[in-house]
């Protein structure tokens, strides 16, 4: 497998995609939300306020760009009673508000999964894994950053150079784990599944003033989260790094390059990417993170199609040149965009494998799409909703007390009215559903409700 995945990293190296900014031109924004849900099980709960203020300013060769995110959350620590509210700059999102954060970095919910499995189970499930199972694993992967800086300096027409906490230069199509921002799909696109990738920092590692999650990806073992199976994709490049970037006039090439932070001379990391459109109906891409590590990430992906029908086709890989064994995933899979002609009504089905080396894991996989449907020039609907399926471990099968757990599953859906009151204001309502049935057979519902105010100046 190794020597297939580093072929197509040679046959794809002069190949790079669309590069985009956080924010894709010129313009200061702030987007306001408060929302209210039950998280795991219990009463219904309000979760604050929240902030977010971005803004983008190009000045002859220089562009800057920043968020900040503030907050005025509700804290519940003591027996589900507001007792007070925390006020600051945040980085959580209406993700991590749903299961369960709150204000302090308290947890609501309680840890049900694994432990309502017998004492001989739980037994059996650490002895294989040696893990410690925790019911709010996704807290983690739903966070955003409380604020970023970027500084990029277009050297010529063609060359960029940029260093900042945020860049978001990405190459190819790839399915979206979060949406880091308040984007009208806040929402875990591949069911939720458990992973301990951060790609909300982009961190090769720790440094003395970065404690942030690094992107090393370790495969998480059936039984380590109610459900398992997430594979990184390495489109993003840089993130937050320093990057150098060519761009070719009509975007028909761009080649990319950049150090992530925490690079160091005894361990070096470098992020390279390239994107490739020779005809107007294609587009083909590939990238590597963390190259000369021993746990780079590698994607591969391509774009067909025209206006009305797009085809886009991804391949990803963790942990390439690990002497380790059986410590791999693989991610593949494909989008359909179709929009009816003389309308803006689109339709985008998807479906993602994720598959593992070690030969005791099945393979996890996930399906969804959405829907985009106006109502009128200034109303429209969108749908997104999705089923997850976990990967299991085969060796539970050996074991009365274990043979009946899978991988478990998650189905969502998120339905959002969105209302343009003005060229520069909109306001959007959502509701976001989620049933989740863990690995050993325990079933709990999650729900949050919310309104975005969107202001562009």
């Amino acid at each position: 497998m190794k020597k297939l995945i580093l072929t197509l990293i040679v046959s794809l190296s002069v190949l790079l995609g669309a590069n985009s900014q956080v924010l894709k031109k010129e313009q200061m924004k702030n987007t306001a939300w408060a929302g209210i849900g039950a998280p795991i099980d219990g009463d219904i709960m309000f979760y604050g306020f929240t902030d977010t203020f971005q803004a983008r300013f190009d000045r002859g060769k220089f562009t800057v760009e920043g968020m900040l995110n503030w907050s005025f959350l509700a804290n519940y620590d003591n027996d589900g009673d507001v007792n007070y509210f925390v006020f600051g700059t945040s980085n959580l999102n209406p993700l991590s508000l749903k299961y369960g954060v709150r204000g302090g970095g308290y947890l609501a919910g309680d840890n049900k999964v694994a432990q309502n499995a017998s004492l001989e189970a739980r037994t059996a499930l650490a002895a294989r894994t040696g893990v410690t199972y925790n019911d709010q694993a996704n807290v983690s992967n739903t966070i955003q950053d409380s604020y970023y800086v970027n500084f990029i300096y277009h050297i010529t027409k063609n060359f960029d150079f940029g260093v900042g906490t945020k860049l978001n230069w990405q190459v190819g199509p790839a399915p979206r784990y979060g949406s880091w921002l308040w984007e009208a799909d806040a929402h875990v696109r591949q069911g939720g599944f458990s992973t301990s990738y951060d790609d909300r920092a982009g961190v090769y590692s720790w440094t003395s003033s970065e404690t942030v999650h690094t992107y090393h990806f370790t495969v998480d073992a059936p039984g380590s989260a109610d459900v398992v199976g997430f594979v990184p994709y390495a489109n993003k490049y840089a993130k937050r790094a320093l990057g150098v970037r060519f761009v070719a006039d009509e975007n028909v090439l761009e080649i990319g390059a950049a150090l992530p932070n925490g690079f160091n001379t005894d361990d070096p990391a470098v992020n390279s990417a390239i994107r490739f459109a020779p005809v107007e109906w294609l587009a083909i891409a590939a990238s590597i993170e963390g190259a000369f590590g021993e746990k780079a990430n590698f994607y591969s992906g391509a774009t067909l199609g025209m206006k009305n029908f797009i085809l886009d086709l991804y391949f990803a890989a963790d942990s390439l040149f690990t002497d380790d064994e059986d410590d791999q995933a693989y991610g593949t899979g494909a989008a359909i965009k179709f929009t009816i002609p003389n309308t803006k009504v689109s339709i985008r089905p998807e479906l993602g494998v994720n598959f593992f080396e070690n030969p005791n894991y099945d393979f996890a996989w996930y399906t969804g799409g959405s829907l985009d449907l106006p109502l009128g020039d200034r109303l429209a609907l969108n749908i997104w909703g999705s089923f997850a399926q976990g990967s299991k471990d085969k060796r539970w099968d050996d074991y009365d007390s274990t043979k009946d757990w899978d991988g478990g599953h998650i189905f969502d859906i998120r339905p959002e009215l969105t209302f343009e009151y003005t060229k520069s204001t909109t306001f959007a309502v959502y509701a976001d559903f989620e049933q989740r049935t863990a690995f050993d057979g325990v079933s709990r519902k999650c729900w949050s409700t919310g309104l975005f105010v969107t202001y562009i100046f």
